[in-house]
Protein backbone atom coordinates (compact mmCIF):
# COMPACT_ATOMS: atom_id res chain seq x y z
CA UNK A 1 0.00 0.00 0.00
CA UNK A 2 1.20 3.01 -1.02
CA UNK A 3 1.82 5.20 2.44
CA UNK A 4 1.83 8.48 0.69
CA UNK A 5 -1.76 9.99 1.11
CA UNK A 6 -0.05 12.65 -1.10
CA UNK A 7 -0.48 10.30 -3.95
CA UNK A 8 -4.01 8.79 -3.40
CA UNK A 9 -7.25 9.27 -4.71
CA UNK A 10 -11.03 9.12 -4.48
CA UNK A 11 -13.57 7.98 -6.61
CA UNK A 12 -17.42 10.64 -7.08
CA UNK A 13 -18.93 8.87 -4.49
CA UNK A 14 -15.90 8.85 -1.67
CA UNK A 15 -15.58 12.27 -2.58
CA UNK A 16 -19.36 13.04 -2.24
CA UNK A 17 -19.19 11.05 0.86
CA UNK A 18 -16.28 13.31 2.05
CA UNK A 19 -17.83 16.56 1.32
CA UNK A 20 -20.58 15.44 3.52
CA UNK A 21 -18.53 14.28 6.24
CA UNK A 22 -16.83 17.72 5.92
CA UNK A 23 -20.49 19.27 6.13
CA UNK A 24 -21.79 17.34 9.10
CA UNK A 25 -18.28 18.23 10.65
CA UNK A 26 -19.15 21.67 10.46
CA UNK A 27 -16.91 22.67 7.56
CA UNK A 28 -19.70 24.95 6.22
CA UNK A 29 -20.46 25.32 2.72
CA UNK A 30 -17.08 27.89 0.94
CA UNK A 31 -14.28 28.34 -0.91
CA UNK A 32 -11.09 25.64 -0.99
CA UNK A 33 -9.50 28.38 0.56
CA UNK A 34 -11.60 29.14 3.34
CA UNK A 35 -12.05 25.64 4.35
CA UNK A 36 -7.97 24.54 3.80
CA UNK A 37 -7.71 27.28 6.85
CA UNK A 38 -10.09 25.89 8.98
CA UNK A 39 -8.61 22.43 8.39
CA UNK A 40 -5.43 23.89 9.62
CA UNK A 41 -6.97 25.47 12.45
CA UNK A 42 -8.31 22.49 13.06
CA UNK A 43 -5.91 20.12 12.76
CA UNK A 44 -7.81 17.68 10.32
CA UNK A 45 -6.60 16.01 7.26
CA UNK A 46 -9.00 14.42 5.16
CA UNK A 47 -6.46 11.63 3.44
CA UNK A 48 -6.00 10.60 7.57
CA UNK A 49 -9.15 11.19 8.50
CA UNK A 50 -11.10 10.10 6.00
CA UNK A 51 -8.86 7.36 4.94
CA UNK A 52 -11.94 4.44 4.56
CA UNK A 53 -13.68 6.86 1.87
CA UNK A 54 -10.31 6.90 0.12
CA UNK A 55 -8.08 4.87 -1.61
CA UNK A 56 -3.94 4.62 -1.78
CA UNK A 57 -4.36 3.71 -5.52
CA UNK A 58 -2.91 6.23 -7.69
CA UNK A 59 -5.40 9.02 -9.67
CA UNK A 60 -6.61 8.30 -12.89
CA UNK A 61 -8.11 11.91 -13.33
CA UNK A 62 -6.54 15.78 -11.50
CA UNK A 63 -8.47 18.69 -11.11
CA UNK A 64 -7.27 22.34 -11.39
CA UNK A 65 -9.37 24.57 -10.00
CA UNK A 66 -8.84 28.13 -8.40
CA UNK A 67 -9.30 28.25 -4.44
CA UNK A 68 -11.69 30.34 -4.75
CA UNK A 69 -14.19 27.99 -5.76
CA UNK A 70 -16.33 26.51 -3.44
CA UNK A 71 -15.61 22.84 -1.98
CA UNK A 72 -19.43 21.16 -2.71
CA UNK A 73 -19.37 22.16 -5.87
CA UNK A 74 -16.47 20.50 -6.83
CA UNK A 75 -18.02 17.24 -6.16
CA UNK A 76 -20.75 18.00 -8.10
CA UNK A 77 -18.71 18.71 -11.15
CA UNK A 78 -16.81 15.46 -10.60
CA UNK A 79 -20.10 13.32 -10.89
CA UNK A 80 -20.89 15.46 -14.32
CA UNK A 81 -17.41 14.96 -15.77
CA UNK A 82 -17.37 11.44 -15.44
CA UNK A 83 -20.85 11.08 -16.74
CA UNK A 84 -19.32 12.80 -19.44
CA UNK A 85 -16.37 10.38 -20.02
CA UNK A 86 -19.03 7.51 -19.88
CA UNK A 87 -21.11 8.81 -22.80
CA UNK A 88 -17.74 8.99 -24.86
CA UNK A 89 -17.20 5.38 -23.52
CA UNK A 90 -20.77 3.99 -24.69
CA UNK A 91 -19.79 5.87 -28.28
CA UNK A 92 -16.76 3.43 -28.42
CA UNK A 93 -19.19 0.25 -27.16
CA UNK A 94 -22.95 1.23 -28.37
CA UNK A 95 -24.01 -1.92 -26.68
CA UNK A 96 -23.20 -0.89 -23.16
CA UNK A 97 -26.64 -0.09 -21.03
CA UNK A 98 -26.82 2.42 -18.38
CA UNK A 99 -26.42 -0.01 -15.67
CA UNK A 100 -23.42 -1.31 -16.77
CA UNK A 101 -21.99 2.26 -16.83
CA UNK A 102 -22.95 3.13 -13.22
CA UNK A 103 -20.40 1.22 -11.18
CA UNK A 104 -17.86 3.17 -13.63
CA UNK A 105 -19.24 6.85 -13.07
CA UNK A 106 -19.70 6.21 -8.97
CA UNK A 107 -16.58 4.15 -8.14
CA UNK A 108 -14.35 3.33 -11.15
CA UNK A 109 -12.64 6.41 -12.09
CA UNK A 110 -10.05 7.81 -9.81
CA UNK A 111 -9.90 11.34 -8.85
CA UNK A 112 -7.19 13.95 -7.40
CA UNK A 113 -8.22 17.02 -5.17
CA UNK A 114 -5.76 18.91 -3.26
CA UNK A 115 -8.57 20.15 -0.26
CA UNK A 116 -8.47 15.84 0.61
CA UNK A 117 -4.87 14.71 -0.25
CA UNK A 118 -2.58 17.91 0.77
CA UNK A 119 -2.18 18.21 4.63
CA UNK A 120 -3.02 21.96 5.30
CA UNK A 121 -1.43 21.18 8.78
CA UNK A 122 2.26 20.59 7.32
CA UNK A 123 4.69 22.88 8.08
CA UNK A 124 5.98 23.66 4.40
CA UNK A 125 3.14 23.35 1.87
CA UNK A 126 5.21 23.83 -1.33
CA UNK A 127 7.40 21.15 0.13
CA UNK A 128 3.76 19.24 0.08
CA UNK A 129 3.17 19.95 -2.88
CA UNK A 130 6.16 18.76 -4.75
CA UNK A 131 4.09 15.41 -5.26
CA UNK A 132 2.35 17.57 -8.10
CA UNK A 133 4.94 16.76 -10.94
CA UNK A 134 4.75 13.04 -10.11
CA UNK A 135 0.72 13.31 -9.92
CA UNK A 136 0.19 15.03 -13.19
CA UNK A 137 2.36 12.99 -15.31
CA UNK A 138 0.83 9.60 -14.46
CA UNK A 139 -2.88 11.11 -14.57
CA UNK A 140 -4.79 9.84 -17.51
CA UNK A 141 -6.81 13.03 -18.10
CA UNK A 142 -6.89 16.87 -16.73
CA UNK A 143 -9.88 19.32 -16.15
CA UNK A 144 -9.43 22.60 -15.31
CA UNK A 145 -12.14 23.69 -13.42
CA UNK A 146 -14.20 27.15 -13.61
CA UNK A 147 -13.68 31.11 -15.19
CA UNK A 148 -10.20 32.14 -13.68
CA UNK A 149 -7.63 29.26 -13.10
CA UNK A 150 -5.54 31.20 -15.90
CA UNK A 151 -4.42 34.07 -13.33
CA UNK A 152 -3.66 31.94 -10.83
CA UNK A 153 -0.07 30.83 -10.54
CA UNK A 154 -0.91 27.55 -9.35
CA UNK A 155 -3.31 26.67 -11.70
CA UNK A 156 -1.20 27.47 -14.23
CA UNK A 157 1.78 25.22 -13.22
CA UNK A 158 -0.64 22.33 -13.01
CA UNK A 159 -1.89 22.69 -16.40
CA UNK A 160 1.79 23.23 -17.69
CA UNK A 161 2.97 19.62 -16.17
CA UNK A 162 0.01 17.98 -17.63
CA UNK A 163 0.84 19.42 -21.19
CA UNK A 164 5.25 19.28 -20.99
CA UNK A 165 4.70 16.95 -23.68
CA UNK A 166 3.85 19.59 -25.78
CA UNK A 167 7.10 21.35 -25.50
CA UNK A 168 8.72 18.07 -25.55
CA UNK A 169 7.28 16.51 -28.93
CA UNK A 170 6.35 18.49 -32.16
CA UNK A 171 2.90 18.57 -33.04
CA UNK A 172 1.52 17.90 -29.34
CA UNK A 173 -1.59 19.57 -28.78
CA UNK A 174 -2.98 20.37 -25.17
CA UNK A 175 -4.80 17.62 -23.98
CA UNK A 176 -6.59 19.63 -20.82
CA UNK A 177 -9.91 20.24 -20.67
CA UNK A 178 -10.28 24.07 -19.99
CA UNK A 179 -13.41 25.59 -19.34
CA UNK A 180 -14.52 28.50 -21.03
CA UNK A 181 -13.31 31.84 -19.76
CA UNK A 182 -12.20 35.56 -21.04
CA UNK A 183 -10.02 35.43 -17.88
CA UNK A 184 -6.94 34.49 -19.57
CA UNK A 185 -3.29 34.11 -18.84
CA UNK A 186 -1.44 37.58 -19.30
CA UNK A 187 1.86 36.53 -18.28
CA UNK A 188 3.84 35.18 -15.11
CA UNK A 189 4.25 39.27 -13.87
CA UNK A 190 0.44 39.32 -12.90
CA UNK A 191 -0.64 35.98 -12.13
CA UNK A 192 -1.57 35.67 -8.15
CA UNK A 193 -0.90 33.05 -5.14
CA UNK A 194 -2.44 33.40 -2.38
CA UNK A 195 0.83 33.50 -0.67
CA UNK A 196 3.80 35.46 -1.76
CA UNK A 197 6.33 32.78 -1.84
CA UNK A 198 4.51 30.53 -3.14
CA UNK A 199 4.45 32.11 -6.29
CA UNK A 200 8.65 32.33 -5.51
CA UNK A 201 8.42 28.43 -5.43
CA UNK A 202 6.77 27.63 -8.46
CA UNK A 203 9.10 30.56 -10.44
CA UNK A 204 11.96 28.51 -9.27
CA UNK A 205 10.33 24.87 -10.38
CA UNK A 206 9.52 26.56 -13.87
CA UNK A 207 12.84 28.00 -14.19
CA UNK A 208 15.28 24.71 -13.08
CA UNK A 209 12.66 22.09 -13.76
CA UNK A 210 9.96 22.82 -16.59
CA UNK A 211 11.25 21.71 -20.85
CA UNK A 212 12.60 24.84 -22.17
CA UNK A 213 11.58 26.94 -18.83
CA UNK A 214 9.76 29.75 -19.35
CA UNK A 215 9.56 29.67 -22.65
CA UNK A 216 8.05 26.14 -23.04
CA UNK A 217 5.67 27.26 -19.80
CA UNK A 218 4.65 30.43 -21.88
CA UNK A 219 3.95 28.07 -25.12
CA UNK A 220 1.74 26.09 -23.29
CA UNK A 221 -0.36 28.68 -21.69
CA UNK A 222 -0.73 30.68 -25.56
CA UNK A 223 -2.45 27.10 -25.60
CA UNK A 224 -4.37 27.08 -22.64
CA UNK A 225 -5.42 30.88 -23.99
CA UNK A 226 -6.75 30.00 -27.40
CA UNK A 227 -9.00 26.98 -25.87
CA UNK A 228 -10.00 28.76 -23.38
CA UNK A 229 -11.53 31.82 -25.45
CA UNK A 230 -12.12 30.06 -28.53
CA UNK A 231 -14.88 27.86 -26.35
CA UNK A 232 -16.72 30.94 -25.75
CA UNK A 233 -18.10 31.55 -29.73
CA UNK A 234 -17.35 28.30 -31.59
CA UNK A 235 -18.83 24.78 -30.05
CA UNK A 236 -17.14 22.87 -28.23
CA UNK A 237 -13.58 24.01 -29.23
CA UNK A 238 -12.14 23.49 -25.95
CA UNK A 239 -12.51 19.73 -26.27
CA UNK A 240 -9.62 19.25 -28.85
CA UNK A 241 -9.07 16.37 -30.52
CA UNK A 242 -6.10 15.37 -28.66
CA UNK A 243 -8.31 15.92 -25.33
CA UNK A 244 -10.74 13.71 -26.43
CA UNK A 245 -8.63 11.05 -28.04
CA UNK A 246 -6.86 10.46 -24.71
CA UNK A 247 -10.48 10.76 -22.82
CA UNK A 248 -11.80 7.67 -25.00
CA UNK A 249 -8.80 5.66 -24.82
CA UNK A 250 -8.52 6.06 -20.91
CA UNK A 251 -12.16 5.57 -20.41
CA UNK A 252 -12.14 2.60 -21.83
CA UNK A 253 -9.09 1.26 -19.49
CA UNK A 254 -11.00 2.25 -16.32
CA UNK A 255 -14.05 0.31 -17.45
CA UNK A 256 -12.04 -2.99 -18.33
CA UNK A 257 -10.26 -2.40 -14.91
CA UNK A 258 -13.68 -2.63 -12.92
CA UNK A 259 -15.23 -5.66 -15.41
Amino acid sequence: MNTDRRMWSVTAKGLSQCVGELLRAGFGSSSVRELQMKLKEKGVYPARDLAPLCSPEPPDVFFTYDSRQNFVDIQQIAWQAFDFAAEELRKCRPNLRNADLEPLISDGIRLWVDFLFIDQSARDIPEELTALPQLLNNVDVHYVLGSTPLERAWCCYEIALFNSACVLNDGEKLRSFIAPSRTIYHGWEVVATTEVEDKRFIENEIRNTFPNGFEGFTSVMNQANALAVLALTEESVHYTPDSMANLRKSVQDWFDRII
